[in-house]
């Protein structure tokens, strides 16, 4: 087995945090807990909207290895949308599908919505459970990979101004609710500047380390700064928002967390040397951790405040959904492999 380089060490555990902080901001979801991310304001805004950092690191490892072998034709678009529906499909076909029935028709009778409506907008836009958006955002993403080859075709000049033109145009749209009809499409244009600027640190990450080596005190400050600003504008919670929905206000979620991803890059790499079992252990198992964890959160929503302090509450959950979610995956293969033929299961334990 190849030993991970002292570069790939630092996006991956960065992959890791994210991952955790994912579950962790879902942990607060509970009716019982809910109320105390309004407590714990600032701190909850550090801690939320964690999938920016996936599309950071999405972008960082499909720029140093993708774009090269479809710049020199070793592999296409069709290759690639191939295989990311080969790692995704078979829970989203099988998890994300019995949830959809489940909840579309429950949610469609009790709401007075055609059921099968219900259920065909969740699997257009993954609205089942927690994450599972993510799928049809990232497929149609992966679609776009003509557009990401000639975005890394462009001087570094453009690219950093398509990027930035993009971030502004993503503040303007909000952070989509991924639960609207057309949520993967506002997904994908909230996303792609954080995607693309994946793409230019993806083929610099050596200089990038590098230069963020003793940066963490100014990212800090600027991560401060940038809470503060959205704590005075009144975008203190996480809004979720359709289309056009909050014309006028910008949100600097996105902002925020492509600092936060720069911060801790660079403590990762300073840090490189010490042993973080828990985080190489959570990176490792990031993707299941990623979606295999809301179906325990469907059945966890009971979960009360016994405490009265919230935070034992909140690692607990945490710690349970992992844990949790890591064993019904493992369940969940060797049923389709007794079921199925071997080069047919449908969970890989690849996710």
């Amino acid at each position: 087995m190849n030993t991970p380089t002292q570069t790939q060490t630092s996006v991956m555990r960065l992959r890791g945090l994210a991952a955790l902080l994912v579950v962790f901001g879902h942990s607060f979801h509970p009716p019982a807990i809910n109320q105390v991310q309004y407590l714990l304001n600032p701190a909850f805004l550090l801690i939320s909207s964690a999938t920016v950092l996936f599309v950071l690191i999405s972008g960082m490892l499909f720029g140093s290895v993708a774009v090269p072998r479809v710049l020199d034709g070793r592999t296409s678009t069709q290759e690639i949308l191939r295989r990311r529906w080969s790692e995704l499909s078979g829970l989203y076909l099988t998890v994300g599908f019995f949830l959809a029935v489940v909840i579309g028709f429950k949610e469609g009778l009790r709401e007075g919505i055609n059921p099968l409506f219900h259920f065909v907008r969740m699997m257009l836009n993954g609205g089942m459970a927690h994450s599972y958006w993510y799928v049809p955002f990232f497929l149609l993403l992966m679609a776009c990979t003509p557009l990401h080859v000639w975005f890394c075709r462009q001087k570094v000049g453009v690219q950093t101004g398509l990027v930035i033109v993009g971030l502004v145009i993503s503040a303007i749209i909000h952070r989509p609710d991924a639960y609207a009809l057309f949520g993967a499409v506002h997904s994908l244009v909230y996303y792609i500047p954080v995607f693309w600027f994946g793409l230019m640190l993806g083929g610099n990450t050596s200089a990038l380390l590098n230069w963020l080596r003793h940066k963490e005190l100014p990212l800090l400050v600027a991560i401060l700064c940038i809470i503060a600003i959205q704590t005075v504008i009144g975008q203190d919670q996480v809004y979720l928002t359709s289309f056009g929905e909050r014309w006028g206000s910008f949100d600097l979620f996105v902002i925020q967390k492509v600092v936060f991803g720069l911060l801790f890059l660079s403590i990762f790499e300073r840090t490189k040397q010490m042993e973080m079992p828990l985080i190489d252990w959570i990176s490792r198992h990031s993707l299941t951790i990623f979606f295999m964890h809301p179906p325990i959160l469907i059945l966890m929503m009971w979960v009360p405040n016994l405490s009265g302090f919230f935070v034992p509450e909140l690692i607990a959950l945490t710690a349970f959904m992992i844990v949790a979610g890591l064993q019904l995956h493992k369940a969940l293969i060797r049923i389709s492999q007794r079921m199925l033929p071997t080069d047919f299961a449908i969970f890989s334990s690849r996710v």
